[in-house]
């Protein structure tokens, strides 16, 4: 092999290289969004944050059709947005889940304060007078 054609083979071996680089499949993405989306619906996003978890799946259906079309950095991109309207969907889940049981404490906080007060307004019973 003369050094023209060696030189001309390793050109194309970097070009090849380089281009599969490139159009890495974002396997590792779309894995963590779809298992993101899977706990915000688990943690009751679908109750307190239905907007933001349609937005990831949507986005997530996104990226599938993208790497379908061998956009793979577009389908990277999607797939980072679906995880991180996920992420959100899953915080509103939590936050809403945390007010509901702040709201529930108080409502018992309260009834334990006017039963108190009830009991503290109410009249003794008379003691029973002693036995000779």
């Amino acid at each position: 092999m003369s050094l023209r054609n060696g030189f001309f083979m390793a050109a194309a071996v970097g070009i090849l290289c380089a281009g599969c680089a490139t159009t890495d499949r974002p396997v590792a993405e779309i894995t963590r969004a779809r298992t993101l989306i899977e706990q915000a619906e688990k943690s009751g996003a679908q109750q307190y944050a239905a907007a933001e978890l349609d937005n990831a799946r949507n986005k997530l259906r996104l990226a599938d059709a993208a790497v379908e079309d061998g956009k793979n950095d577009e389908a990277r991109a999607r797939a980072n947005e679906a995880a991180a309207d996920a992420e959100l969907a899953q915080a509103r889940a939590t936050s809403g889940e945390a007010k509901k049981a702040a709201d529930e404490v108080e409502r018992s906080t309260e009834t334990l304060q006017r039963e108190s007060e009830r009991n503290q307004g109410a009249t003794p019973l008379p003691s029973p007078a002693p036995r000779s």
